[in-house]
């Protein structure tokens, strides 16, 4: 028998790029379940004539269903964003009405079964992004079918595994390497090209200049005429993109805000003494959304773990360099009113503060591995894949941080041995792929790898064990602690480097 993949909410364009390309040179069958405007279906399908699509929304012409809380409800379980989560976490959901944002994670909950329990494919494969992934995990759990989401480190930029539910932290152990000196030279470079400051992070920046602001608004512009003329092909509608008024709103905002930023009050370089670092997180974005529901609100975030550290450490933050500006005058110099609390400048260099603090406390996030691979304690909020990393910690409740932080403060920082053997450990977990940027062509060697990462999880989904022990597992079950930093050998991939 064939092995078959339904995919949610996957665009026709990227599967074209991405997953027509895999299918062909696997074998693998796959299916995708498009979200938008039901009525883009018949133009994927006529685009795309060798793709298998079907539809989990409805079109314009239909009416949406009422909410069903009691469905809605019975989906909810551990291992599982709860429904409110799901709807906080999706950047256009979040907007609407509750009988809107609820009535549509209705019609997709009924959709996503009626295809699955038709269908019945081996495995589901969705993202970490919006209502429809959440709700794909919850319907996936409740039949009992593998679920899987891609995931894809940021050092190294050249690997990719496969996540069993919506946190970083669940790698499925599919294909890991056997720990040797190989792995362990590779993850030595790359420690020193962070400490040197020489690796380099594919990231989005905000313009700082006038010509980057105009080519901005014009690209806002050309976007905007994009929509209107792809609004078929997008599949365009209430629950899956923002109105023009809503994201003409938000470029107001975002520019008014840039244009009052208080930067003469804030850090171009670390403060003297000890201090707590924390940078932002951009938002909205999957990191916290759908990764931490219960951080969104960072600025609370922030004046509640101020509370928690010592008076002779000062506390820094750093606004995202890519997402400045979505904070206001107002709220940023309310923060600045707590006691010795500092925000940095969104241009200054953050591995600078990495470098300097004393502690460095963090939701998700590329920084917290930087600090990590420093040999600085680190403090996360988040289900990380960094808590495998010696001096770094899960944040305990908010009563007991105080003692926490007080703690790995005064802890001695960790031997080099330990951060390469933790380190190289973290990179077993994952295969050999590509790096997550996705406006960068794909190379035909990078495509034989990701090949070989579906092939992989096809063979570890072949044995009937795996397939029924799958939500039987951390951290689906309570009481079950996922294993952090243990290495599944599985046999020797040989050098990464």
């Amino acid at each position: 028998m064939g092995f078959k993949v339904f995919t949610v909410g996957w665009e026709p364009t990227f599967i074209n790029y991405f997953l027509d390309p895999i299918e062909q040179n696997t074998g693998i069958d796959f299916i995708h379940g498009l979200v938008g405007d039901a009525s883009r279906l018949h133009v994927a399908q006529k685009q795309e004539r060798r793709t298998k699509f079907v539809a989990l929304s409805k079109t314009g012409r239909e009416a949406l269903p009422d909410p069903d809380y009691r469905v809605l409800a019975s989906l909810e379980s551990v291992g599982v964003p709860t429904i409110r989560s799901m709807v906080q976490g999706d950047r256009v959901l979040r907007y609407r009405s509750e009988a809107d944002a609820l009535g549509y994670a209705t019609l997709l909950a009924t959709r996503l079964r009626s295809w699955l329990d038709e269908l019945k494919p081996d495995v589901v494969l969705a993202s970490h992004d919006s209502l429809h992934s959440g709700m794909s995990l919850a319907v996936a759990k409740s039949l009992g079918i593998p679920w899987v989401a891609m995931a894809f480190p940021v050092i190294p930029e050249n690997l990719t595994g496969f996540c069993n539910s919506l946190t970083p932290n669940s790698l499925a152990p599919i294909g890991c390497a056997t720990v040797d000196q190989r792995l362990r030279s590779y993850a030595e470079a790359l420690i020193q090209k962070v400490r040197l400051k020489e690796q380099k992070v594919v990231a989005y920046r905000a313009p700082i200049s006038l010509s980057q602001w105009v080519r901005q608004y014009l690209q806002h512009g050309r976007n905007l005429i994009r929509r209107r003329q792809s609004a078929a092909i997008l599949g365009i509608d209430r629950f899956t993109y923002p109105s023009i008024t809503e994201r003409l709103f938000d470029v107001t905002r975002r520019s008014l805000n840039h244009l009052s930023l208080p930067t003469r009050r804030m850090l171009i370089s670390p403060p003297e003494g000890r201090f707590v670092y924390y940078p932002f997180h951009m938002a909205p974005e999957s990191m916290l959304d759908t990764w931490a529901p219960f951080y969104q609100n960072q600025l609370a975030f922030v004046a509640q773990l101020s509370l928690a550290i010592p008076l002779d450490a000062a506390f820094v933050i750093k606004l995202h360099f890519s997402d400045p500006d979505n904070y206001s005058r107002r709220q940023l110099q309310q923060l600045m009113k707590l006691p010795r609390l500092y925000i940095a400048h969104p241009n200054a260099a953050g591995n600078t503060f990495i470098e300097k603090a004393a502690l460095v406390a963090g939701i998700q996030g590329t920084s917290c591995l930087e600090a990590a691979l420093m040999g600085k304690p680190v403090l996360l909020f988040g289900d990380s894949p960094y808590q495998c990393f010696p001096r770094t910690e899960q944040a305990k409740r908010p009563d007991e941080l105080y003692e926490q932080i007080r703690g790995m403060l005064d802890r001695p920082p960790p031997e080099d041995e330990e951060i390469v053997e933790a380190y190289a450990a973290y990179m077993g977990r994952y295969m050999p792929g590509r790096i997550n940027d996705w406006g960068r062509p794909i190379e035909l060697d990078e495509l034989d790898r990701l090949a070989d990462c579906f092939r992989a999880l096809r063979s570890y989904l072949d044995d009937p064990l795996t397939r029924d022990n799958w939500y039987n597992q951390a951290p689906f079950v309570p009481g079950n602690s996922r294993p952090h930093g243990v290495n599944y050998a599985v046999g020797n991939q040989g050098d990464r480097s």
